[in-house]
């Protein structure tokens, strides 16, 4: 199959792409190296290297998506099955930090896209939407008949590309998947979401600081996603929207417990919970683990240990911060 994957070097997209290709699938990949104003080169070349060595994409175009021009001559020359919409801001802070930008890029370039899956007359595309959508969960455990009411630019952005996914479906017929995953975590992120900036500050400060410490968390590791888009997008499932998370939210604190209890060391702090952020716990992804026939089996009892391993073993993390000397380059907990 002919998969174009837009944002395939990106945290979610490498791992798809990895997965698929793994499966024998032909691999287009779209992206534009967009730091979104945020990671440093230190960082994110190195990365964004390890990315591309695991994809090992069939053909690549560099370009961005809100370039329609770049786009049509994209969908012209690749002519894809199906299309993998997640080249898109990853979290809501970024978002508010620049709203033109990420206006463009989560608005008009995914009309962009829709445009050209009907005129190239494209199977499927499955659209990265995210638990935000929900805004505040209100001691629910969401599915997908919960009607969400997004409290961030961010969530609501994610929202407007869903009913966007559904106008396309209805006036032109183009098949969607919508997927919301939660929490993302895993090898090969920047320092950017909740456990990573955990993990980068007891590292340098032997401190971690938990903003709601009792709030939870449906803390998805990445390859658990990227099997749930993979399979999302080979099988003929269509028009319907997914939880892909693993179903069981934790306390965040419990993230900064464990990182102590792998690393023997750091103190943690406890402030009250950021009001920019919605409340969230759980979803429920049963939907997804039925219909995909697809179960995520990664804890974070497992996972974190993981990423643990793979940030001590960057040289870029030893060239760039004042890491503890007790933990020396490729040190394994």
């Amino acid at each position: 199959m002919r998969i174009l994957v837009l944002g395939g070097y990106g945290f979610i997209g490498s791992h798809i792409c990895q997965k698929l290709k793994a499966q024998g699938h032909y691999i287009g990949i779209v992206d534009c190296y967009h730091q979104y104003y945020t990671f440093p080169n230190w960082e994110y070349q190195p990365v964004l290297s390890q990315r591309k060595e695991i994809t090992q994409t069939d053909k690549e175009y560099i370009g961005q998506i809100e370039n329609l021009q770049f786009l049509e001559q994209t969908f012209e020359d690749f002519k894809p099955e199906r299309v993998i919409h997640v080249a898109t801001y990853p979290n809501a802070k970024m978002v508010r930090r620049n709203v033109a930008d990420a206006t463009n890029n989560m608005v008009t370039a995914t009309a962009y896209i829709l445009d050209l899956c009907v005129k190239h007359k494209v199977d499927k595309i499955v659209y990265a939407s995210s638990s935000m959508v929900y805004g505040d969960f209100n001691n629910q455990i969401p599915d997908e008949n919960i009607v969400p009411k997004p409290n961030t630019v961010y969530g609501s952005y994610k929202r407007q590309g869903e009913i966007m996914c559904k106008i396309w479906h209805r006036e032109h017929n183009l098949n969607y998947v919508i997927m919301r995953p939660s929490a993302l975590y895993g090898t090969r992120d920047t320092i950017t979401r909740v456990i990573s900036q955990l993990l980068k500050s007891v590292l340098t400060t032997d401190k971690m600081t938990v903003q709601g410490p009792d709030n939870k968390l449906d803390f998805s590791n990445v390859l658990d996603v990227a099997d749930y888009f993979s399979l999302a997008t080979t099988n003929e499932v269509v028009n319907e929207t997914f939880n892909c998370t693993r179903g069981n939210g934790r306390k965040i604190i419990e993230t900064a417990e464990l990182i102590k209890e792998n690393l023997g060391t750091g103190t943690i702090i406890t402030k009250p919970h950021d009001a920019f952020y919605p409340n969230r716990d759980t979803l429920n992804s049963d939907k997804a683990k039925t219909m995909l026939n697809f179960n995520p089996n990664i804890d974070i009892e497992e996972g974190i240990p993981k990423y643990i391993n793979w940030f001590l073993g960057q040289p870029f993390y030893f060239n760039n911060l004042d890491i503890n000397p007790k933990f020396a380059l490729g040190t394994k907990i």
